[in-house]
């Protein structure tokens, strides 16, 4: 259907020039794999929106080339920090003050003591509100794919370092309680809107949080979308924006039934506005793959847990 043009007022935000990087062998090699195997059940295009949406900005630059397939970075966890702002340095590590990301990659990262190859660990800060109480050495913390929400996280190095190794570490968690209970039951969108690193995602960020809370709020009883989408700092792949992250809390039911993408998250790239009604309604909805927009999924086998 038409898409009605409407004029819209981006708030300031810090945004980085964009500066095209070399794409690294790994990616040149997963940017190839066209026709990857879905393990989910799909659909293969995204359906039209039936109301008017938001423009997509022109001149962004977005790499329409290149197969989404294959583009999502491998993981084993992923911590999404709750800062309560919606922009930040180019490298999260670097903000000032108290800083649990800065922390987190002392201790995860290449030369930290916990350091593992094998078990990579994705680190961002999101726009959630912290509940941690406004104290300087605390702040709190979603856990995928354990699916936690951490209230309050000590920042002191001991303190850090026991979290780390049993509530990170530790499989399962023996830190949270109940230790092995997913604590979020509705699904979490996380986009990137991550402007002070690069002007594509800071652009069309907020422009999809503002449209998927549209489109949550349009879809389900739920008043309180707020608490289900993010925007989050740098994911990879810029140049595929809008990136979009779903997660599906284990025990999410389709018809009734568990829904093979239930405790598992989705990666979605090239996403516009026109898109969101459509992810909304097939993977919120229906527990679908929109397979093409997918840069692609994750494999943690807790489908049935939380039931």
């Amino acid at each position: 259907m038409a898409i009605r043009a409407v004029s819209v007022l981006l708030p300031a935000r810090r945004l980085r020039p964009y500066k095209p990087s070399p794409r690294s062998s790994a990616l040149r090699r997963l940017s190839t794999l066209r026709n990857v195997p879905v393990l989910y059940p799909t659909v293969d295009v995204c359906p039209s929106p039936s109301c008017d949406c938001t423009p997509t900005p022109a001149g962004l630059d977005i790499n329409y080339k290149l197969p989404l397939a294959g583009t999502k970075p491998p993981y084993a966890q992923h911590i999404v920090i709750c800062t309560g702002r919606d922009d930040w340095s180019s490298r999260i590590e670097d903000e000032e003050g108290p800083n649990l990301a800065k922390e987190l990659k002392t201790l995860l990262g290449p030369k930290g003591q916990f350091h593992n190859p094998n078990h990579p660990i994705l680190i961002t800060n999101a726009s959630f509100l912290t509940t941690a109480p406004s104290r300087e050495h605390l702040a709190s913390a979603y856990l995928f794919p354990s699916f936690q929400h951490v209230p309050h996280i000590d920042l002191s190095p001991s303190v850090l370092s026991h979290f780390v190794r049993s509530a990170i570490l530790a499989n399962p968690p023996q830190s949270l309680q109940p230790p092995t209970k997913p604590t979020l039951t509705h699904p979490i969108i996380l986009i990137c809107g991550h402007g002070g690193r690069d002007q594509r995602c800071g652009i069309l960020g907020p422009l999809l949080q503002a449209e998927f809370r549209r489109a949550l709020e349009r879809s389900s009883s739920q008043s309180d979308v707020a608490s289900q989408v993010a925007l989050v700092s740098h994911i990879g792949g810029h140049k595929f924006a809008g990136n979009v992250i779903v997660y599906l809390p284990p025990g999410f039911r389709v018809d009734g039934e568990v829904a093979p993408l239930a405790g598992q998250g989705v990666w979605y790239g090239r996403v516009e506005p026109r898109h969101v009604e459509g992810i909304v309604a097939e993977t919120v909805g229906r527990g679908r793959v929109v397979k093409e927009l997918v840069r692609g999924w994750t494999e943690w086998g807790i489908r049935g847990a939380g039931k």
